[in-house]
């Protein structure tokens, strides 16, 4: 769905908010010309048909008598993009039915734990491409394969739902800090603090692109990984650090700790931060 068309996030977006000022909804053509008018698109429509394909698909939208509305489940007082990452949270990257290679291609990206992996740089698609073909897939003949043309959907993705960022030399830096404050009030619901496994097993089941999740673990086999081992990425590692300096949870990792390591990413210590692994996760900011 996205990697396969030229529905971005902007896109998306757009569609989402005119339907919003047209409550009682348009019919296709008349959402394809406001989207691309003839004028400006030479008549046309590849991407906005692309992007009504995709908010279809992802149930942000209906169409009934060939008017396409807002679908029922749209939350009015959430934003459009607050909306679309709920949905994607839910349909792209905890399944991959229907984006194949979004969330598996994110976990063996994040499993690479490079501090700097410059995937975006075209020279690099095909490396990137054929790796992944080889180490997830063993080379197996695929109806939909992975290939360089994809990895241009998924760079207008990955910073967008929260899972890294783009430094100055557009570099992507895995780091799911984003995504992990959507899911971190769901994980404790009315609990205050958690010991580690349980975190992060709840993590791995709300979360399946990472640590520990049947995602990650299938975008992963290939070097062995094993939850047993403990063992965070460094995009997690730093990501759990930021959050636990900018004070959205505590970690708690005391010199006698056999719990998940985050010393891949070199944890500053202080207070509660005695060592590497945790061993208790405390949500303090509510």
């Amino acid at each position: 769905m996205f990697t396969d068309s030229q529905a971005t996030p902007i896109r998306l977006e757009i569609l989402i908010d005119l339907l919003n000022e047209y409550s009682v909804g348009l019919k296709r053509d008349a959402i394809y010309d406001l989207l691309q008018p003839p004028s400006l698109s030479e008549g046309s429509h590849n991407a906005a048909q692309d992007t009504l394909g995709a908010a279809l698909q992802l149930g942000l939208i209906e169409e009934n008598k060939k008017i396409i509305t807002l679908s029922k489940e749209y939350d009015e007082k959430k934003s459009s993009k607050e909306n679309i990452l709920k949905t994607c949270d839910d349909m792209v990257l905890s399944r991959v039915d229907i984006e194949y290679h979004l969330a598996l291609f994110y976990a063996y990206y994040l499993g690479q734990n490079n501090t700097v992996s410059p995937f975006p740089k075209r020279v690099l698609y095909e490396e990137w491409a054929n790796n992944f073909n080889r180490d997830v897939f063993k080379n197996k003949t695929e109806k939909n394969k992975f290939n360089p043309t994809k990895i241009n959907g998924l760079i207008h993705w990955l910073g967008y739902l929260g899972l890294g960022w783009y430094d100055s030399n557009d570099d992507f830096h895995a780091n799911p800090y984003e995504r992990l404050l959507r899911v971190i009030p769901i994980i404790f619901e009315k609990e205050t603090k958690m010991e580690i496994d349980p975190f992060m097993s709840k993590l791995g089941k709300l979360c399946p692109e990472l640590d520990g999740g049947s995602i990650f673990i299938k975008a992963n086999e290939y070097k062995n990984y094993k939850t047993i081992d403990k063992q965070c990425t460094l995009g997690l590692s730093h990501a759990l650090i930021e959050l636990h300096e900018d004070e959205v949870i505590r970690l708690y990792c005391p010199v006698d700790s056999r719990g998940w390591n985050i010393g891949i990413a070199q944890p500053p210590r202080d207070d509660t931060i005695k060592q590497d692994r945790i061993t208790l996760v405390e949500y303090i900011g509510r």
